[in-house]
């Protein structure tokens, strides 16, 4: 009999944004695992140097000194990943590691990596969570050294304090070390109006400064959403920070010790501003002590902040900008948390009650007035009500609020919209298109099929008694002789199902739905948009992409393997980036890829051709974004991008829009020097609703 082998195919479904239609694709059956791998990526914290060194380093510091003692040193190594950990362990000398990873196709690559190794037969490896770990089952016995790195931006966000207790309580001995051995939070408490942006709702003025739109009071008074805003906090301009405090201690984990970490804790701190102003935010990190000692630091403290910013400095490159001195990492960054009622701070009451949570995955922060009775007092972890927050992303709201882009659109609906203009909106959350009542135009009708986005706008049109605006559900209930007596349909255009920034194409889509029933003279704002790209060496970015290899010694190609086989099978093309948080240098002038003008959005397109790359430096990746033209004039004041601020010089740092995030192809092996030609296509099929881009480096 011959057997052959059969793969299963599995069907899945897809969101097109660009046409917002549920696609179903067939896919082998381990997609959903390849999928997941992928997005896992190379892993940054395999390329995180300073990690690696400080693990091993205080690993073998640790064995040495147990053994010096006496000891017998028994390893657990919890969420063992690629088994980095447990083979530093081992080569270290300790006399058993026991590993356990849950996630069992990584399990299964940590068990081909350790045979690869050499240590196949001497580490044990459990593929289950350390929660379900048994003495006598699973382990003969207990460990008297954990080593383990199961933290994230929250320190806590990943399970840690109920795993550490767990460990503490059933798989380790009671004298055991942990490495690392000790955590501290901490929370700094700033003024800024940019970073405060990505939380707010502001005043819409027209030119004159007159007010169009007013927030209305549940969204002016609501608590917000308390959840992280993790970033890259070293990137931020410090001309729009303005620090209140000094970064302060909020709370220490112990993870040696052996009662039980408690997972909900509230702390009130007096605090003393050095400089009067709103107590809008709060810096949060963290920093790890790594030996037993705790002489052994790892900080993740902005650059301002870093321990030993002035030592880094000294030994970087003249060529690297200061944001960029300290250790970079995507798996550990900063967080912002916003405080609910922020307090307004003079010069002769500049003391505050910080108010501190966290709970078990968790953090929030409140402020309250310096008076006796605050210091007892606790706030439970708040929530939005007005559901602005919850329905609209921290870059979506910034972008409502960004003055700038906003002055462009007003420019053109002031000098568009009259008395007699009928106006339909198209997209999710248009305060814009709210405006054009207020700038006198006679009937509005909003697209807005999300509950969450139409409750939000129909809170602004109560409120600021737009009696001729009509919220529409789909836009089958707008009748012929509405579509007839359209004279402006307006966009933004921004969908909540769009990711990157040609999504929003999804605009000209819902044009074609409508388009047999316009007037002809209808006027589309906007008239085209054009996606541009730009060949850039990443500082740091493209590590997320970049194989591995070896590790403190230790092969990890058979990880960069898997991972590699699985981006092949489900990885996009491109990603969705912020890129103002990930410096890049340009390479070249940017391209014009391809243009759509929305009246004729149907018309298929397919364009290829040439970037000589003309600045020396390696090319890891690819920038793109999308310019929205508001009208045909050519008029730069009548340009909207998402992407760059500044013109685009060839050799220096980009300066990217922050409340959009733009596209990223990353190139492979980064081989491309100075000369090099980057290839490039792009096919955008209308009716299908696709839009695919290639990239290829040609060397001379």
């Amino acid at each position: 009999m011959n057997l052959t082998t059969r793969h299963i195919a599995a069907f899945r479904q897809r969101l097109n944004p660009l046409n917002a239609q549920v696609e179903w694709l067939v896919n082998e059956d381990a997609y959903d695992y390849h999928q997941e791998v992928a997005n896992a990526g190379f892993g940054d914290m395999l390329h995180d140097k300073e990690r690696n060194q400080k693990y091993f380093a205080v690993i073998k510091k640790t064995v040495a000194s147990m053994r010096a003692e006496g000891q017998e040193v028994h390893v657990l190594d919890i969420g063992t990943g690629t088994g980095i950990l447990s083979m530093m362990a081992l080569h270290a000398g300790a006399d058993t590691v026991t590993a356990c990873e849950a996630f069992i196709p990584m399990a299964n690559c940590a068990e081909k990596i350790l045979k690869a190794n050499n240590f196949g037969d001497r580490i044990k490896l459990i593929k289950k969570r350390s929660t379900d770990i048994r003495i006598g089952e699973d382990m003969e016995h207990k460990a008297n050294l954990l080593v383990t790195e199961i933290l994230d931006t929250e320190l806590i966000g990943e399970g840690a304090l109920a795993i550490y207790n767990h460990a503490h309580a059933n798989l380790l001995t009671e004298d055991a070390l942990c490495i690392p051995c000790k955590a501290t939070c901490y929370a700094q408490v700033v003024q800024s109006s940019l970073a405060a942006q990505w939380n707010s709702l502001k005043l819409l003025v027209n030119l004159d400064g007159d007010v169009l739109l007013k927030p209305s009071p549940d969204v002016l008074n609501c608590s917000g959403e308390p959840s992280v805003h993790d970033i890259q906090m070293s990137q931020l301009p410090l001309d729009q920070i303005k620090p209140l405090t000094h970064p302060i201690e909020i709370f220490e984990f112990d993870f040696k010790c052996k009662e039980p970490i408690d997972v909900q804790r509230f702390r009130n701190i007096l605090v003393k501003a050095f400089i009067p102003g709103s107590t809008d935010l709060v810096f949060f990190w963290w920093d790890i002590k790594m030996d037993f000692k705790e002489e052994v630091l790892l900080s993740c403290a902005p650059f301002w902040a870093h321990p030993n910013f002035k030592e880094l400095k000294v030994k970087s490159s003249p060529r690297l900008p200061l944001t960029n001195v300290v250790p970079w990492r995507d798996h550990w960054m900063q967080a912002i948390y916003y405080i609910p009622k922020p307090l307004k701070l003079t010069p002769s009451d500049n003391e505050f009650i910080l108010n501190c949570n966290h709970d078990e995955f968790s953090w929030w922060f409140n402020v309250f007035p310096n008076v006796s009775n605050n210091f007892e007092k606790q706030t439970k972890r708040h929530a939005c009500l007005c559901r602005f927050h919850i329905t609209y992303s921290k870059s979506r709201i910034g972008q409502i609020n960004q003055a700038q882009r906003n002055k462009r659109y007003l420019r053109f609906l002031e000098n568009n919209i009259h008395k007699d203009s009928h106006v339909l909106v198209l997209g999710h959350g248009c305060i814009l298109g709210l405006a054009c009542c207020s700038l006198g135009a006679s009937k509005v009708w909003c697209h807005e099929p999300h509950k969450f986005s139409r409750h939000f706008m129909d809170s602004l049109v109560q409120y600021n008694k737009l009696n001729n605006v009509y919220l529409v559900e789909s836009l089958k209930d707008l009748e012929t002789e509405v579509l007839n007596s359209l004279t402006h349909i307006i966009a933004e255009p921004y969908f909540l199902t769009s990711i990157l920034p040609w999504d929003n194409f999804y605009f000209g889509y819902l044009l074609t739905k409508i388009s047999e029933k316009l007037n002809r003279l209808v006027k589309i704002s906007p008239f085209a948009a054009s996606i541009y790209a730009v060949p850039v060496e990443f500082l740091d970015l493209h590590k997320i992409k970049v194989p591995v290899r070896e590790c403190e010694g230790f092969d990890l190609s058979l990880f960069d393997k898997m991972v590699e086989v699985s981006m092949s099978i489900s990885q996009v093309k491109v990603e969705a980036h912020p890129l103002w948080e990930y410096p890049c240098r340009a390479l070249a002038d940017p391209v014009e890829l391809l243009k759509v003008e929305f009246r004729h959005f149907d018309i298929d397109k397919h364009h290829q051709g040439e970037i000589i790359v003309k600045e020396p430096g390696l090319c890891n990746g690819v920038c793109l974004w999308v310019d929205w033209f508001l009208d045909k004039s050519g008029d730069s004041k009548s340009v909207v991008s998402s992407g760059p601020i500044a013109s685009i010089i060839p050799g220096e740092f980009i300066k990217w829009d922050m409340f959009t995030r733009q596209g990223v192809h990353f190139i492979d092996n980064n081989q491309a020097i100075k000369g090099s030609i980057l290839e490039w296509s792009v096919i955008f099929k209308s009716k299908s609703a696709h839009l695919n881009f290639n990239f290829n480096i040609k060397h001379k």
